[in-house]
């Protein structure tokens, strides 16, 4: 049932159908209804009549036998049950005494000649056969009546009978009912159609008009005026209503939305206007940033980083590289500090100023020379300027960092100083050597004087000799040292390195000996010829050799190796390793400083100080590697093809 009521609810059938069928349905119900009563009423009286007539047949047969009933032969009740059963649809006739007893009995359809048995004179109640028995001629009649001879009943007669007449006549009134039900059905249908056509059609158009609306199709919508004073009149009046309301209502809306596209279409002109202003003013702002030589950094209120121009990224070269997330702490080795300062600013509101002095992490940088790099122990200078950066609500929302590398303002420090240092060294060397070389060359003639006068198999002579060349010797390397004091042409042409640091070898060869130390050397890698000024050279290899030495004094193993080797764009390293004490941190930056020296005792602080001039003049460099307790690494480059020009 419930599958045949979605069914009928579904979209196939419209609000038309549904009320046709509903009245044809109705009408069918009412016709079905009064045609039953109708022939439920025929049947009874028919019933009736035909009951009626069988009482009568069954009384004129109990009449006809009040003669014979007590005669003693046998077949004197056939010849009326012949002619009972030819007038009659017979299915049972039996005479009875009065007291029961069967005397004659006829059944068609069965043998004659039944057992003598009793008969009930009444019989059984009739059941009402209903309209189908009728039409199957299945009606079994009952009747009885007594035989009555004066004033006694001498016996019964009780017959069993159907009748034909009254299934025919049933058959005709059925047909006639259903032929008048089909013609007020048809009647009905067209008058229900014809009423529910004329109610569902303005709602059939106020559906359309509907669909319409709810497209948004308002213009298609025609406003009709109401068909009747009823509830769907009122329908069709309040939609007119709504139609026209919707109507004014989408008019004030497209006034409004035209409006408002104006309105946005100059908020996204004034908008565009804002964000190229922005856009110019941020490119010139980030313009002004790569461009700046300081680094710049900003960051967050978690002191990470947000961007860093490339200035940043070339004063913190060596370190490690500023990008986006990182933490401003893991710029710098112990950059604990520095986030700390960061966080300050972030909650003070004020801005610091932050120095650091930290060795590089890495050997990647190339605005430090090595040798200066060297000179400060492998550690820059780097000046941190943090900056709040406000919001709206004058909050510190973030920091901005700038950045500087120091490194040269230390450098030029160390240079000067030590420029000054060899400015008076120079003052001094200059005189030193003026007055030395005016006794050295009174003993280079007082020397000659003797070696005239002495003759050449004297044994002396050779010591004579021997004094004569090595003040020659001292006198050249005192011109030479005026050369350096007092710059001027220096001798420059091809050496042989080997050679050059054989003759420095020789001359320290006995102290060598002497102190039970090692010498290795390793000289396959350098050229053949390095344009230098040898005699100067030899004086820087001799100054090396015998501060090694000094600095080996007393240690367990005693081992010096020369190593050379070939260098990159031209040029040649010669390596000095010492097993040493090694040089403290402190003195590194400080080493090459004119008088400044280590050894308390004997040091005059100059040797480094001239080698390293030296090692200069020839556009080369002299740097220094050197752990405490475990030897010293002097390293001398210098270009293969000499200095240049302007260097010279």
């Amino acid at each position: 049932m419930s599958g045949i009521m979605q069914w009928f609810s579904g979209p196939t059938f419209s609000l038309r159908r549904k009320l046709i069928i509903l009245l044809s349905g109705i009408t069918c119900l009412i016709l079905a209804g009064q045609t039953l009563f109708w022939l439920s009423t025929e049947v009874t009286d028919l019933d009736a009549h035909a009951a009626a007539h069988g009482t009568i047949v069954a009384q004129g047969i109990a009449n006809s036998c009040a003669a014979i009933i007590d005669g003693a032969e046998p077949r004197r009740f056939d010849s009326l049950l012949d002619r009972v059963g030819r007038s009659v649809d017979l299915v049972e006739l039996t005479i009875s005494d009065r007291f029961g007893a069967v005397l004659a009995r006829r059944r068609p359809d069965a043998e004659q000649g039944l057992p003598q048995e009793r008969f009930d004179v009444f019989g059984a109640p009739r059941a009402n056969p209903g309209i189908r028995g009728l039409l199957g001629n299945k009606i079994l009649y009952s009747v009885s009546a007594p035989i009555v001879r004066g004033t006694v009943v001498v016996g019964f007669v009780g017959m069993r009978f159907r009748s034909s007449e009254i299934a025919d006549k049933s058959t005709r009134l059925i047909t006639v009912a259903l032929g008048m039900a089909l013609f007020w059905l048809v009647v009905g249908a067209v008058l229900g159609t014809i009423y529910v056509r004329k109610i569902t059609k303005p709602l059939a158009i106020l559906t359309e008009a509907a669909q319409a609306v709810s497209a948004g199709r308002l213009a298609d919508v025609t406003i009709s005026p109401p068909t009747s004073q009823d509830e769907v009149g009122v329908l069709e009046a309040s939609f007119g209503h709504l139609v026209t309301a919707l109507r004014a209502q989408r008019a004030e809306n497209a006034v409004l939305v035209e409006n408002q596209r104006q309105a946005n279409a100059r908020l996204r002109q004034r908008v565009d206007e804002v964000t190229a202003d922005l856009r110019e003013t941020a490119n010139h702002l980030q313009s002004v940033i790569r461009a700046m030589e300081e680094g710049v950094i900003t960051c967050d209120q978690n002191a990470e980083i947000v961007d860093a121009n490339v200035g940043a990224v070339r004063h913190l070269n060596g370190f490690t590289r500023p990008t986006a997330g990182l933490n401003i702490g893991a710029l710098v080795p112990d950059g604990a500090v520095l986030q700390r300062a960061v966080e300050e600013v972030l909650r003070t509101g004020k801005g610091k100023t932050l120095e650091l002095v930290r060795v590089c992490a890495t050997a990647s940088d190339s605005e430090h020379h090595a040798v200066d790099l060297a000179v400060l122990g492998g550690k820059r200078t780097l000046l941190f300027r943090a900056y709040p950066i406000q919001g709206a609500d004058k909050e510190p929302i973030g920091t901005v960092l700038i950045v500087t590398d120091e490194t040269h303002r230390r450098l030029n420090d160390v240079r000067m100083r030590r420029h000054d240092r060899l400015i008076s060294l120079g003052t001094i060397a200059a005189g030193l050597a003026h007055e030395l070389g005016n006794y050295m060359h009174a003993i280079h003639g007082f020397a000659a004087l003797l070696l005239r006068d002495t003759p050449a198999d004297d044994p002396r002579r050779s010591d004579l000799v021997a004094i004569r060349d090595e003040n020659q010797r001292a006198i050249g390397l005192l011109e030479r040292f005026l050369q350096f004091a007092r710059p001027g042409h220096l001798s420059f042409g091809p050496e042989s390195l080997p050679t050059l640091i054989g003759e420095a070898e020789a001359m320290c060869a006995f102290r060598l000996r002497h102190e039970g130390i090692s010498l290795e050397t390793d000289l396959a890698g350098l050229p053949t010829a390095v344009r230098c000024d040898g005699g100067l050279l030899v004086q820087v290899f001799i100054n090396l050799i015998l501060n090694a030495a000094d600095a080996m004094a007393g240690r367990p193993e005693k081992c010096l190796r020369i190593e050379g080797l070939p260098g990159d764009n031209g040029r040649v390293l010669l390596r000095f390793s010492d097993t040493g004490s090694g040089i403290a941190a402190e003195h590194l930056e400080r080493i090459f400083d004119p008088f400044f020296t280590t050894k308390t005792a004997t040091g005059t602080g100059l040797g480094l100080s001239i080698a390293h001039k030296i090692v200069e003049v020839h556009g080369g460099s002299l740097t220094v590697q050197s752990t405490p307790g475990s030897g010293t690494t002097f390293q001398i480059e210098l270009p293969i093809a000499g200095p240049k020009e302007e260097a010279a």
